[in-house]
């Protein structure tokens, strides 16, 4: 059986501020990390695939450490703009990258595969080739106006 293949982005487990920042619906760091991790392990198996697009924590190395080994899955991870902890743990990433083209099975689409851009950042200039028939798919934006 093929695993399944997961995508998510910008946890910052240890980023204090965060709740507030984002509006997460929880009282402390701790109960968003357990909660994040309880719904992660629910849904994610241990062979399944997972895309983490960036910014998976603003700890120190060793909590970091800790959050990651708890976590199922075979986890790829695209650089984000808060890795300083993560790029010190490579041995718990299939691989660490800038961006990545992924090619998944598709018998609709006419060449049988889809092909899939993964960015931390927002590539708003990649919006103009839609017609390649791709998903780009990124994890950062503001909202500037």
């Amino acid at each position: 059986m093929k695993p399944n293949i997961f995508f998510t982005a910008d946890h910052h487990f240890g980023h204090a501020n965060i709740i507030k920042f984002s509006e997460r619906p929880f009282e402390s760091m701790e109960e968003m990390h357990e909660e994040f991790i309880k719904r992660w392990n629910e849904k994610i198996g241990k062979d399944d695939m997972v895309y983490h697009l960036g910014d998976v924590s603003l700890g120190k190395p060793d909590f970091t450490k800790e959050i990651l080994y708890r976590l199922n899955g075979k986890i790829h991870l695209i650089k984000g703009n808060h890795e300083y902890s993560a790029l010190r743990i490579p041995e718990r990433f299939e691989w660490i990258k800038d961006y990545h083209e992924l090619y998944v099975e598709d018998e609709s689409h006419k060449m049988g595969k889809q092909k899939i851009m993964l960015f931390h950042y927002a590539m708003r200039t990649l919006e103009r080739f839609s017609s390649w028939n791709m998903a780009i798919i990124w994890s950062f934006t503001r909202n500037f106006a």
